[in-house]
């Protein structure tokens, strides 16, 4: 006997894994892609973080055209955005959005197939121009700080900068502790004039000495910086 339910599969996917907005520009375009043999119908919008905003209810300050289409099997299609003023947005730090892309799923005569529409979301960072700083200095100005806490070492990392900035490793090696922190998704993103608290995960592994980190950077890569502790 064959499966109830057919797994679901993405065909469509957005080349990015996050999107800059510079306030400069009147808009930008994004390009979604369909991977698949059919023609996939998509719905594109913004959201502020809330992962259950729907196109109807969310307030980000922006229009994606087009909302709603039909993208072609193994065609890609640009989808612009543009910054409709109706919020102000803040002119000495970044604002995050999310961009979200759904794949409605096609309807279906086989009443033992699931239909799930799948969703891609990826960071929106809307970059207000003449920021003090470049975004590729921002990481070396972060100020770190070691606690102990329970017999347990912490990392206290301060973000002075105006820029949002996502660590992808985190590994250190002092006279008080070495080890790395654990990063899940949730929790690898430091806001403007945040602070985040890490643990520190013993690690036996050869550590080099000090402060090494890598950020992911305004192309979806990574780079790579050391630090030095707070006095």
């Amino acid at each position: 006997m064959g499966s109830l339910f057919n797994l679901a599969q993405a065909d469509v996917s957005i080349n990015a894994t996050r999107i800059i907005y510079p306030a400069s520009k009147k808009e930008i375009t994004f390009t979604v892609n369909n991977a698949g043999k059919k023609s996939s119908l998509i719905q594109a919008w913004l959201d502020e973080g809330n992962s259950k905003d729907t196109p109807d209810n969310t307030s980000a300050p922006f229009v994606l055209t087009p909302p709603i289409s039909i993208l072609q099997a193994e065609k890609g299609q640009n989808i612009r955005v543009r910054y409709t003023g109706e919020i102000a947005l803040p002119t000495d730090k970044e604002s995050l959005f999310w961009i979200n892309v759904l794949e409605v799923p096609q309807n279906t005569d086989d009443p033992n197939q699931l239909r799930i529409g799948i969703r891609s979301r990826i960071k929106f960072f809307f970059r207000p121009e003449k920021l003090a700083l470049s975004p590729e200095n921002a990481p070396e100005k972060l100020s770190w700080k070691l606690i102990s806490k329970n017999s347990k070492w912490y990392v206290l990392i301060h973000n002075g900068t105006p820029y949002y900035i996502t660590f992808n490793q985190i590994h250190i090696n002092t006279e008080k502790t070495k080890g790395s922190v654990d990063l899940s998704p949730q929790k690898s993103m430091i806001s403007p004039n945040g602070d985040m608290e890490y643990e520190i995960t013993a690690k036996s592994d050869e550590i080099k000495p000090g402060i090494n980190f890598s950020v992911i950077n305004d192309y979806g890569g990574s780079s790579s910086y050391t630090a030095k502790l707070a006095e």
